[in-house]
């Protein structure tokens, strides 16, 4: 039987591959790349790179800034670092600054240092910069109007509120103000919390509870605080329903700052709060008592530090000595994060370059600069 052309070509070709493979075999090589023939129209197909932008929402963290004081400006340093080593892997990250007209200024010279418009990273990373100046008195009068209700004190001021922290402690409550409306959830996280691992294992905790109020730990520390931000309204009308009188003497909340806004709700509302892992609810002031100890072995899945107990004071945690420095005091676990603080940044760079995938470009970071002028903050929604 005589074979016609096209069969014997199919032929030809698997005989080729089986010799190809068997050569290979002998001589240890290994086939660097899959191939597909089809013998149908006898061609070669060779796959290539076929990575998409990935279709999940982006991961959105927040700071709130007020003022220019090197100490904590230093400490936000730190954090964003964190931050930006810890990108998800497999989506884009949105980082938002909440600023005043001081901090405001102070980050161009910052983001210039460092040379952040430099980077490329594996996947989209985008910085907003907003100036909430113009929203300070809308957001005093706010802050007036829930505290004297939820108080019971109708001689509320301002001034009490912001006694010891500045009013940049409230910036995390009207973030929903700023954000684009497409914005599901939102991290805020303090100036001294340096994040250890991987931003995507706290958003698979988020995602498992998606409609909660908010996200954080059972210490109830507003400093790491995930918010549902189209809810976000809801955390001022519920908190003025409460009775913050309770919650000041039952857990000596001595401050009226907005950690007993997110507190109130949180007694008053449980149902609504979801308590993450204890390894995303790692404070200095929650986790100083010796039942603690060893830190690795009570808290195996730590995904952040931090550094709180500063009360009033702008001072960096990583300039503290003796006792206070309680990376040194730990060195062996609360310590790893200064090795966050002390990389330069240009090595940070690279750390986040050397992730981008293979045969790909990366993506340069944006920063975007926003005014708030155009903002109607008397709207209730």
């Amino acid at each position: 039987m005589v074979m016609v052309g096209k069969d014997k070509a199919k032929w030809l070709v698997v005989m080729f591959l089986c010799c190809f493979l068997a050569i290979q075999s002998l001589s240890g090589l290994r086939l660097l790349v899959p191939i597909n023939c089809n013998t149908d129209d006898m061609t070669l197909q060779i796959p290539t790179n076929t990575h998409t932008q990935t279709t999940l929402d982006p991961i959105h963290v927040s700071f709130g800034l007020s003022g220019n004081h090197t100490g904590f400006l230093s400490e936000f340093e730190v954090a964003l670092k964190s931050v930006l080593l810890n990108a998800p892997l497999e989506r884009s990250l949105h980082v938002h600054i909440l600023a005043d007209e001081y901090a405001y200024s102070s980050l161009h010279s910052i983001f210039n240092r460092i040379e952040l418009s430099t980077w490329i990273t594996r996947n989209q990373i985008e910085i907003h910069i907003y100036d909430v100046s113009p929203a300070e008195k809308w957001l005093e009068e706010k802050i007036v109007t829930t505290m004297s209700k939820g108080l019971k004190d109708d001689k509320f001021t301002v001034d009490y509120a912001t006694g010891v922290h500045t009013i940049g402690c409230f910036y995390r409550l009207i973030a929903h103000k700023f954000l684009p409306s497409t914005v599901k959830h939102l991290l805020y996280m303090d100036t001294d919390v340096v994040i250890m691992t991987n931003l995507e294992e706290l958003w698979k905790e988020v995602e498992s509870s998606p409609n909660s109020l908010f996200h954080w730990g059972k210490g109830m520390c507003s400093g790491f605080i995930v918010l549902n931000v189209p809810r976000m309204e809801e955390i001022w009308s519920l908190a003025q329903e409460t009775n913050m009188r309770h919650v000041v003497v039952k857990y000596n909340q001595k401050q009226p700052a907005d950690q007993l806004i997110f507190k109130s709700v949180n007694v008053t509302y449980p149902n609504e709060v979801h308590i993450l892992p204890e390894g995303w609810d790692m404070s200095v002031t929650l986790r100083w008592q010796k039942r603690h100890l060893p830190y690795a072995e009570k808290y195996p899945n730590v995904g952040m530090l931090h550094f709180n107990g500063g009360l009033s004071s702008k001072e960096a945690y990583f300039t503290k000595t003796g006792q206070d420095d309680w990376m040194v005091k730990f060195h062996e676990t609360w310590g790893i994060a200064n090795y966050t603080v002390k990389l330069p940044w240009s090595w940070a760079r690279y750390q986040s370059k050397s992730l981008i995938r293979s045969g790909m470009d990366g993506h340069l970071i944006q920063i975007q600069w926003n005014s708030s002028d155009f903002i109607d903050f008397t709207s209730t929604g």
